[in-house]
């Protein structure tokens, strides 16, 4: 029993000096449950801006933030969005979640791309709206469960 727990240690103390990264795709998930949530009003619009990572908020102002979000939401149509899978890429510290919707005029894509990992959070990156489907590069899943967010 003493070998059996002195190399679970060993092991242990190696994987966490190798630099694995740890991913939460619920906690993810919930996260963009919340951002989706938040821009359906101006107040919640902040707050999800305040969210996104200092990298996002070089390049895109709270003003250009709200066209956007405003955009999205006149395409989208009130929609429901449901989350179906996610994506992470070994040991670096982003996971994308992936997302669609329908409309009465055909299906919309999103990729949210978030940056951290479960012992330091996400924070939104990035994120894309397209007609086409995203091509996953790394490991993808789908969600166990389905998530989704009505009237966005």
């Amino acid at each position: 029993m003493k070998t059996f727990a002195l190399t679970l240690f060993l092991l242990l103390a190696a994987g966490c000096s190798t630099g694995i990264i740890v991913h939460d795709e619920v906690r993810a998930a919930e996260l963009i449950v919340d951002f989706l949530t938040g821009i359906k009003s101006e107040e919640g619009m902040k707050l999800s801006y305040a969210w996104t990572d200092d990298r996002f908020k070089q390049e895109i102002s709270e003003a250009d933030f709200s066209r956007i979000v405003y955009r999205l939401r006149r395409i989208n149509q009130g929609a429901e969005i449901q989350l179906v899978g996610y994506e992470v890429f070994g040991p670096v510290e982003l996971i994308n979640i992936y997302a669609s919707s329908k409309q009465s005029d055909g299906i919309m894509y999103f990729r949210f791309v978030l940056t951290g990992s479960k012992s330091k959070d996400y924070y939104l990156l990035k994120f894309d709206i397209d007609d086409s489907q995203h091509s996953p590069g790394g490991i993808y899943n789908e969600f166990r469960q389905p998530v989704s967010v009505d009237g966005v």
